[in-house]
């Protein structure tokens, strides 16, 4: 596979800012705001998409609006990047109405995480394009950097600027909270991975990567607001999707929301238990805690990128650059 880096940004370059999940709801605009500031903070430049006034169901527009502002900002020369303002539940429906020869001829960073798996698997998929996993404009520029902590906050604006502005490999990145070994040992590869839930979606239709495209890879999930069984089961559908046959490590993020069980006399196992039960039969490193997930700050994680981690001395180094 031929990886599509996009070219890096410079200071003073658009970014355009669509919904392609959830609509800009009012209790959102508060965060918005925040978070359009920090970007333009930054020193970059605000094209806002048409999907900012749109409301459809639980989708900033209907798919066909969603897929049109996505393709338009591509085709816009004048735009150097995109940025979701926030994940959500629909992203699956707008995949088969991209333009993914647009989007090959126009590579652009698309930049969110969550429900934006499904975004940047497909496009990974279908155009080869690095997909950015990190934090999207309301719940990671507007809400989370916000609350972070100063040193959490400079770092998440160094690793904005690191990422996508810089043709060198960002190298290690110090972590935010205490990492866990799982399972010792070393690996490198790419990154591949996103939400759990996304994931679990995605598999089996003509936008999850190919089989020969986890070859080697370094899977990476992160969950929000489900049970453990939830979590366990797609682990399952990932394992006899043969995922788990050709990885070379997992690393595992920010798991939060979980929801308790329904019944109180369940024993139920912790997530780090219920994993290595079903991943027994491999002996790939995994490293958890990683600053990728929900309620966090988000280290980027880009699909395609080169990675080596080390689950015993708990590091995570970034190989390559995620634009040229």
């Amino acid at each position: 596979m031929n990886l599509l880096k996009p070219p890096k940004l410079h200071p003073g370059d658009t970014i355009g800012v669509v919904a392609p999940c959830l609509p800009l709801l009012p209790g959102l605009k508060d965060s918005y705001e925040a978070g359009i500031k920090e970007i333009e903070d930054l020193g970059f430049k605000i094209k806002k998409g048409k999907t900012l006034e749109l409301k459809y169901w639980w989708s900033g527009g209907t798919p066909s609006q969603q897929a049109q502002d996505i393709n338009s900002m591509f085709a816009d020369q004048d735009v150097k990047a995109l940025i979701a303002i926030a994940g959500g539940f629909s992203a699956i429906g707008v995949l088969e109405l991209l333009d993914y020869e647009t989007i090959r001829n126009n590579p652009k960073p698309f930049l969110g995480m969550s429900d934006m798996t499904a975004y940047h698997l497909a496009l990974y998929t279908k155009a080869s394009l690095v997909g950015f996993h990190m934090d999207e404009v309301c719940f990671g520029m507007g809400m989370n950097w916000v609350k972070a902590s100063k040193s959490a906050r400079q770092q998440a604006e160094k690793m904005f600027i690191k990422f996508l502005t810089n043709t060198d490999k960002p190298g290690s990145i110090p972590p935010l909270r205490e990492r866990k070994t799982w399972r010792r040992g070393r690996a490198s590869g790419h990154l591949i991975g996103g939400n759990l839930s996304s994931l679990s979606k995605l598999a089996g239709t003509p936008y999850f990567p190919l089989p020969d495209m986890f070859d080697g890879s370094i899977l990476f999930w992160e969950a929000v607001g489900l049970h453990r069984y939830d979590m366990a089961q797609i682990l399952y559908e990932l394992k006899y999707h043969g995922i788990f046959d050709r990885i070379a490590g997992m690393l595992v993020g920010t798991i939060t929301a979980i929801q308790p069980s329904n019944d109180p006399d369940l024993n139920e196992p912790t997530i780090e238990e219920f994993t290595l039960q079903i991943l027994k039969e491999y002996d790939f490193p995994i490293l958890a805690g990683l600053d990728f997930g929900h309620y966090t700050v988000n280290m980027p994680m880009p699909i395609g990128i080169r990675v080596a981690m080390d689950s015993t001395n708990q590091t995570l180094e970034f190989l390559e650059s995620a634009v040229r």
